[in-house]
């Protein structure tokens, strides 16, 4: 019964290869006029204002070969390991009667690309006339951050080169009535260039009638349409579906955000220290001293400078960076460039002025400075710091991956911010006690050292409580993306876990409850050193801690794929 299916039914398989048929329509004059080859493959006329060019694949040809592959790889020169079409399987149907189905994909020139929104250089740009989506390589400055935003990964970054490529459908071709390469190689025609309805593609698209275990086509309105005259099984699922691989840790961009929301925290601590809105349990303000004050303001906006360049590092073509505010109208990582720029430069005004005040310069340089104008600017520079913080929130949140959400990412780069600006104000505090001798060690642990140990408990216990109920997505019934996540998390990303956890808990629990003890208030006990050292360690291991948090932000962050997509 199933030799018979296999033989006669609507899943028969081939009886002779690829290369066969070619040989055999070869020899009976069938290919004998070129212009053949190419009459249906290629539409012969261009597309209308409602229309564009798409791919079509043909399930039923289509036989995995891989010639639209090599033949891309060939044509376009691609590097070794560089790849602009895949192919892949899908896979379903019963133990007795099992489906195997190969399917190529490459870009999918979207009626609303991704890539081209969210690129800050403006190095996409979508064909008026034909609707190819195309990359501009002397535009890009190398961010990669289409290859965020594009739910297919369809841009590949390329290292040698700094900066990212994709499928063009091989316009310069059709342009001289020539099929792309990808098509012009397949043996069995099962790939071909067609003019599609935009309206036709939106509606299809709202029915999820794209491919299974594909993203969510509305997402960016894919314009490829795979056909198939056969009735595929239900359950029919990419063939790598229950993998899980770890993503790309993109670490200049963890030291970024991390070193960026740390500077942020630490002007959000420092005004809530001297605009009395913190207060120790005898119920008097916490005011910090001039000394404390400069010395803090300094590293908080060291710490930002520092995070902005590591951003830099993350870029294939740094030296093309100013590019990137050119996508303001459309790009979040545009948006966040000129975020942090704004607080970095509101913030140095803000640190100038206050030693200006404080030593009284202003004075020397024949002007007097309004006591309220330092408050007001580091007002400005806390809350561009905020908005700042936000943009990088959109930034992840714009991909629409499905670990990325608004809340999520919100609750992770705000709480990185206030946990690593409690600690470091507390210990620039404790180090300027030795510069200010109307302050001890003792006294400032009485006062803001209680508040600001207890804050850091306290965000810290529910930032690691946060993470570790993440972990419940074990549990769905279904093959999720955070059940992916979760599955990463306590398997191949375990010790990585563990160590944040580890660097969290005596970081942020332990050594903080330690300068938090009674003998250290009442009897006074501790060294100075020792404490000055307690919380030296407390800010690095929760620093650290912090890093290891972002990296799992990025690997841990599974999203669905097309069949055979690169790892």
């Amino acid at each position: 019964m199933l030799d018979s299916l296999l033989e006669t039914g609507p899943f028969a398989q081939p009886t002779s290869t690829a290369v066969d048929e070619f040989s055999r329509r070869h020899e009976i004059g069938e290919l004998s006029e070129g212009t053949k080859l190419y009459r249906d493959l290629i539409p012969i006329s261009l597309p209308n204002e409602s229309q564009q060019y798409a791919f079509e694949v043909d399930l039923d040809a289509c036989s995995g070969c891989k010639a639209c592959v090599t033949a891309c790889h060939s044509f376009n020169g691609l590097e070794d390991t560089e790849t602009w079409r895949s192919v892949g399987q899908l896979a379903g149907g019963s133990q007795s009667l099992p489906i195997i189905q190969h399917v190529t994909t490459a870009c999918h020139h979207c009626l609303e690309p991704a890539c081209l929104a969210g690129c800050p250089a403006k190095a996409y740009e979508k064909d008026p006339v034909t609707g190819i989506v195309r990359h501009l390589d002397d535009q890009c400055i190398g961010c990669q951050y289409c290859t965020l935003t594009c739910p297919y990964e369809v841009p590949v970054y390329s290292p040698a080169k700094g900066i990212v490529r994709k499928c063009d459908m091989c316009h310069q071709r059709l342009t001289a009535g020539e099929a792309p390469a990808c098509v012009q190689a397949c043996p069995n025609q099962a790939i071909r260039i067609r003019i599609v309805d935009l309206d036709q593609v939106r509606e299809d698209c709202e029915v999820h009638n794209f491919l299974p275990g594909a993203p969510d086509p509305t997402l960016t309105y894919p314009t490829t349409s795979y056909k198939t005259s056969r009735s595929l099984p239900k359950n029919l699922l990419p063939a790598d579906y229950y993998r899980v691989h770890t993503q790309h840790g993109h670490l200049p961009l963890v030291w970024m955000l991390v070193l960026t929301q740390m500077s942020v925290g630490a002007f959000v601590v420092e005004r809530l220290l001297n605009g009395h809105m913190l207060t120790p349990v005898s119920g008097s303000p916490i005011v910090a001293s001039g000394v404390t004050r400069l010395i803090h303001l300094g590293a908080a906006f060291a710490l930002g400078v520092l995070g902005l360049a590591a951003g830099t590092l993350h870029l294939g073509r740094p030296l093309y960076a100013f590019r990137a505010i050119l996508g303001l109208r459309t790009s979040w990582l545009s948006r966040e460039i000129l975020g942090f720029g704004l607080f970095a430069t509101t913030s140095a005004i803000y640190v100038a002025a206050s030693v200006l005040v404080s030593f009284q310069l202003d004075s020397s340089f024949g002007f007097s400075m309004p006591s309220w104008l330092p408050s007001a600017f580091g007002n400005l520079a806390m809350s561009l710091g905020l908005v700042a913080v936000m943009t990088s929130v959109m930034i992840y949140v714009a991909t629409r991956r499905p670990m990325w959400t608004l809340g999520s990412t919100t609750a992770k780069f705000l709480s990185t911010a206030i946990l690593l600006g409690l600690p470091l104000s507390l210990l620039i505090s404790l180090v300027a006690t030795y510069l200010d001798a109307h302050q001890t060690i003792a006294s400032l642990m009485r006062s803001s050292g209680q508040v600001l140990c207890r804050a850091v408990i306290a965000m810290t216990a529910i930032k690691l409580m946060s993470e570790l109920l993440f972990v419940l997505h074990l549990r769905d019934p279904q093959m999720t993306a955070r059940k992916r996540s979760a599955q990463l998390l306590v398997g191949v990303l375990s010790l990585l876990v563990l160590r944040r956890f580890f660097f969290g808990i005596v970081g942020g629990i332990a050594l903080p409850a330690l300068l938090l003890g009674e003998s250290l208030i009442a009897s006074e006990r501790y060294h100075p050193l020792f404490v000055v050292a307690a919380a030296a360690l407390s800010v690095t291991l929760l620093f650290i801690g912090e890093l290891h948090e972002r990296y799992l932000f990025f690997t841990a962050n599974v999203t669905p794929r097309m069949p055979g997509a690169p790892t």
